[in-house]
Parts: structure tokens; sequence; C-alpha cells
């Protein structure tokens, strides 16, 4: 009997160890499939792909040819990204969010100035799909709604920084009186001046916003896996040389 209990302990906790490997090993291989995360979100390869063939569209076709150009590009993309998470980030932590019917809102709006067909047409031409862009846009949407929530709300101003701001302007365009004209009937009411100042503001303070919220959701990113994007400069110099080489003989 306590033989069979026993063979029946060992084998249970040989099933149990099984399951456990089976448990664990595609959590596993979830974690290992990211690129950039911060604490809240993640980046996968699969995600990095999709921006980083949307990003080649606005480069020549050929410019992998380019190993430097093109992982400068690449790395490019990694920071674009990195700060997106981050903004993302924020915006999942202080619950800021659109709905769909305000994305939909949007997007009707967006699309006012593509008429016919040309939106669809400019999407199949840089082979970029409609969930694709539905979902950036949605994404530019959030960040848009957070930066003005967090920080461009928060900026106070003064009757002196309204003063200051009318006074650069107005001198400024003191050498070409009709651009003078043209700029003081933009900024003719002090609600659009209020606007375009706080709007300068905003910018100014942007770097050291997004510095700041750096360190509150800091960026990860898994190096091992970034190499599989870039292009080796050294194996393809070598390959071209020893090519060069055989054609000499």
């Amino acid at each position: 009997m306590k033989g069979f209990l026993k063979k029946s302990f060992i084998c249970w906790v040989f099933i149990v160890a099984l399951c456990l490997m089976g448990c664990s090993e595609p959590a596993k291989e979830k974690v290992s499939r990211f690129l950039i995360k911060t604490p809240l979100m993640t980046i996968t390869s699969s995600d990095f792909l999709e921006e980083l063939d949307l990003k080649k569209a606005a480069y020549p076709y050929n410019i992998h040819e380019n190993p430097a150009e093109y992982n400068e590009m690449v790395i490019h993309l990694v920071k674009m990204l990195s700060e997106e998470i981050i903004l993302l980030s924020a915006a999942a932590d202080k619950s800021v969010n659109v709905t769909d019917q305000e994305v939909d809102s949007a997007e009707e709006e967006f699309k006012k100035d593509y008429p016919d067909d040309s939106f669809d047409q400019i999407l199949l031409k840089n082979a970029i799909s409609y969930s694709f862009w539905k979902k950036r846009f949605k994404k530019n949407m959030i960040i848009d709604k957070l930066i003005d929530q967090e920080l461009k709300k928060k900026i106070e101003i003064t009757s002196r920084d309204i003063v200051e701001f009318y006074k650069k302007h107005h001198i400024a365009d003191d050498q070409d009186p009709d651009n003078k004209a043209l700029v003081l009937k933009k900024i003719e009411n002090e609600q659009e001046l209020v606007s375009r100042l706080r709007l300068q503001k905003t910018q100014d303070q942007y770097d050291e916003w997004i510095q700041q919220l750096g360190k509150d959701y800091p960026v990860e990113i898994n190096k091992d896996k970034l190499k599989t994007f870039l292009l080796d400069i050294e194996k393809r110099e070598g390959s071209e040389n020893a090519t060069d080489k055989s054609s000499k003989n």
C-alpha cells in the first residue's frame, strides 16, 4: 500500500511538473516577444514590423542597399515609438481615452480633405491597411487628448504674456507691412492670441514634460530583438569586398 501511494505521489508530482512547464512556456515566449515596453504597455516585433513598413513607404524603395541610412531609419522609429508608448502608458494610467463615436466623427471630418476615393487610393498606394490606419488614428487622438489635458490646459497665461507675445509679433513683422497686416488680422481677437500663445508654451514645455513621463513610465528595449531589424554593415562590407576581389581575380 505504501509503495502504491509512493508511486502515485511521484506520478502526480511528475504530471504537475509537466503542467507547470506547459503553462509557463507560453508566458516566457510572450515576454521574449516584446521589442519595446513600459510597465503598462508592450510593442511586439510584429507591431514594430507594421510600423516599419509604414515608415519605409516614405523612403526610396532601395533604401536597404544603404545599411547606414536604413539602420538610422530603424533607430529613429524606435525612438519615435518609445516616446509614443510612454504617452500611451500615461494616458492609460490617467484613464485618458476616446470613444468609438469620437473616433468615427474625427475620421469623417478628416476625410473631408480627401474627395471621392482619394483617401483609399493613398492607403492602397502605400500598402497600408485601413485597420492599421484606424488604429494609428485612434492612438494619435488619445495622445492629443492627453497633451491637451495634462499639459496644454494647465499652462497659465498672464496678461503680461499676452502683451509680450503681441509685441513680439508686431515688431517682428514691422519690416514687412503686408505680412504684418495679415498676422495682426489673425490675432486681432484675444481668444485667438491666447490660443496661439498657449500652443507656443506647450511646445516650449513639451521636452521637459516628456522627460518626466519617461521617468514615470521607463522604456525597456529588447536589444537582441532589435538587432534582427538592423542590417549588419560589417558583414555587408565584407561581402562586397570579397566580391570585388573575386571580380579582379
